[in-house]
């Protein structure tokens, strides 16, 4: 993995965490699209890095919630969901998690590849 990549994601999972805590819940996403066009990702870069670091922050946040559920919330959503299971429900939110993070990462390394470079 070259530098540049390691040190995008090694920023996105920050910066993930960081906005997902102190912002709503379309923070992460913005965090990541305003990273993959700053630092002027390519495509490829942009979508594994934001889809794994959304995977890895929300599927270990999903856990944290899991172990600190005591009123079986997240049980009771997962029947709402049509009988899914407490950790099925984890699992599903960190797809969807890695789904956002890759639709992120592509739209901010689309945006990089249109703004100019100098003004």
């Amino acid at each position: 993995m070259k530098t540049k990549t390691m040190l995008a994601f090694i920023l996105m999972m920050i910066g993930v965490i960081i906005s997902g805590y102190f912002g709503p819940w379309w923070a992460p996403a913005g965090f990541v699209v305003l990273l993959s066009l700053l630092m002027r990702l390519s495509t490829r870069q942009a979508i594994w890095c934001g889809m794994f670091s959304l995977i890895i922050v929300y599927g270990m946040i999903s856990l944290f919630m899991l172990e600190k559920d005591d009123s079986g919330l997240i049980g009771k959503t997962g029947t709402l969901l049509g009988g899914l299971s407490s950790p099925l429900v984890v699992i599903v939110t960190a797809i969807l998690g890695g789904v956002t993070g890759l639709l992120s990462g592509w739209l901010g390394s689309s945006l990089g590849k249109v703004m100019p470079t100098k003004i």
